[in-house]
């Protein structure tokens, strides 16, 4: 099953999918935010001046809890930056729907959604082996 984490960090992923494409108001720039907050973000940063003010802000949240993921979920995090900033607005409807649908559920169905989705994912790369030592 899932950890209560994991399911905070769809939630994340699923709030910054979904902005409009008219809040293109000039939003804090990319100087402006603090060394931590580039580190976090440091995907986002090519994208940047094409993101909405609603993108940026709720980016900027999320760096926010960043710090409270596990490794696995904070490496997770910075993978999927640039995937949900590139996300046509089509999608990210849909994710938005998906999202409200998956909170909808009863547990035991949660837990079979989140089961199947599971069983879908790639497996994780294996790491590299270690240079031998001589």
């Amino acid at each position: 099953m899932a950890s209560r984490n994991t399911l905070g960090v769809w939630a994340l992923f699923l709030a910054l999918a979904v902005s409009p494409l008219w809040a293109h108001e000039p939003g804090p720039r990319w100087d402006a935010l603090s060394a931590e907050q580039q580190s976090i973000l440091a995907p986002a940063q090519k994208d940047w001046d094409n993101l909405s003010q609603l993108q940026r802000s709720r980016l900027i949240n999320a760096a926010k809890h960043y710090p409270q993921l596990t490794p696995e979920e904070q490496a997770r995090f910075k993978a999927r930056i640039p995937e949900w900033t590139h996300l046509p607005r089509e999608e990210r409807e849909t994710a938005r729907q998906n999202f409200k649908k998956f909170h909808g559920l009863p547990p035991e169905k949660k837990a079979e959604v989140k089961s199947r989705w599971q069983a879908n994912q790639p497996a994780p790369p294996e790491p590299a082996p270690a240079p031998a030592a001589q």
